[in-house]
C-alpha cells in the first residue's frame, strides 16, 4: 500500500533531512500565502510571527491529542486482548511505524482499572481529554483569528484561510502523486 511505502521510505532519512524537508515546505507555505493573499512587506512582517506562535500552540494541543488517542488504543487493546474477535487498533497499525516514531509511541503506559467506575472511568477520562482538545484548538484559533483581524482585512484573512487550505491540499495530492510514481518504478 502506498502508505506503508511512506512510511518505509521515510524510516531511511536522517533526522536532519526531514528537518530539512519540513523547513523547505515552510518556506513554500509562507511563500504561496503571501502571494495569495497579497501581503505587504510591513503586514508580513506582523502577520508570520502571529501564525508561528499559533502554529506552535496547535500543534502542541495535537501532540498531546495524539498522545491521548494512543493511550485510547491501548486501553482498548488491552480491554479486547481477553476476548476474541476485532482488537481495537488504528487504520494502518498493522503497516509499521517510522523510524521516528508515531504518536502511540508518546502515550504514557497507563496502568488502569478497564471495569467500568461510571462518568470519571479511565476511557471517560481520555475520552474528555481528547474532545477537550480540540475545544482548546478552537480557542486558540478563535483568538489568533481576532488578531489577524487587527492586522488585515477580513476579506484578506478569508483569503488567507482558503490560500492555507489550498496549500495544504496541493502538497497532499503531490505527496501522493509522488509516492504512485515511486511505486509504480519499483
Amino acid at each position: 500500500p502506498l502508505w506503508a511505502f511512506a512510511q518505509e521510505e521515510r524510516m531511511h532519512k536522517s533526522d536532519q533531512e526531514r528537518k530539512a524537508e519540513r523547513e523547505a515546505v515552510q518556506a513554500q507555505k509562507i511563500a504561496f500565502i503571501t502571494q495569495e493573499v497579497g501581503l505587504t512587506p510591513a503586514e508580513a512582517e506582523k502577520f508570520w510571527p502571529l501564525y508561528n506562535e499559533m502554529d506552535r500552540k496547535v500543534v502542541g494541543i495535537v501532540r498531546k491529542r495524539n498522545s491521548t488517542k494512543a493511550s485510547m488504543y491501548r486501553l482498548l487493546k488491552s480491554e479486547d486482548d481477553g476476548k476474541q474477535g476485532k482488537v481495537a487498533e488504528p487504520a494502518g497499525s498493522s503497516q509499521g511505524r517510522t523510524a521516528a516514531g508515531d504518536h502511540r509511541d508518546a502515550a504514557e503506559d497507563l496502568v488502569i482499572d478497564i471495569q467500568a467506575k461510571g462518568p470519571s472511568g479511565p476511557i471517560e477520562e481520555l475520552l474528555a481529554a481528547y474532545m477537550n482538545s480540540f475545544q482548546e484548538e478552537n480557542a486558540i484559533r478563535m483568538d489568533y483569528h481576532k488578531k489577524f483581524l487587527q492586522i488585515l482585512s477580513a476579506a484578506r484573512v478569508a483569503r488567507y484561510y482558503l490560500a492555507e487550505e489550498r496549500f495544504n491540499n496541493r502538497m497532499i495530492r503531490l505527496f501522493i502523486e509522488e509516492k504512485v510514481q515511486q511505486e509504480k518504478s519499483r
